[in-house]
């Protein structure tokens, strides 16, 4: 049984009938790997940890769900790597193990000529375990 938090799967279900479309079995998946995992995950990652979805589904999965804001992505070294949370935020990344921590993001852009503005910062360094 797939089961992250029913409110927070109910309220992405009615999300997801409000644009037309359904809360299925890979998109559940999809979500609970995102959320157990509490970090960046690339789209082979979330395969490796469900190899009952094709490649493909997942991909398009993780596109409908970012277009959505049900998930976020960022670019690290070259790959995006997406992430289940409430409001996007940044992540600090350990040159040497790859521990990963969040950041809050406290940069909002309100610029006259630009709409649906993003950004994304990735910090890297040395955790205090690796140090």
């Amino acid at each position: 049984m797939i089961c992250i938090n029913i409110n927070i799967m109910e309220n992405y279900e009615k999300l997801l009938i409000q644009t037309h479309y359904k809360l299925t079995t890979p998109r559940k998946q999809i979500l609970k790997t995102l959320y157990q995992t509490k970090k960046p995950l690339s789209a082979t990652q979330i395969k490796q940890k469900n190899q009952n979805i094709n490649l493909a589904s997942i991909y398009r999965n993780l596109k409908l769900l970012t277009s959505l804001n049900i998930i976020f992505n960022e670019t690290i070294n070259s790959e995006l790597f997406y992430y289940f949370d409430k409001k996007p935020h940044h992540h600090i990344i350990c040159k040497i193990c790859g521990r990963t921590e969040c950041l809050p993001c406290t940069h909002t852009f309100h610029l006259k000529n630009f709409k649906n503005i993003s950004h994304q910062l990735i910090l890297t360094g040395i955790c205090n375990h690796c140090n």
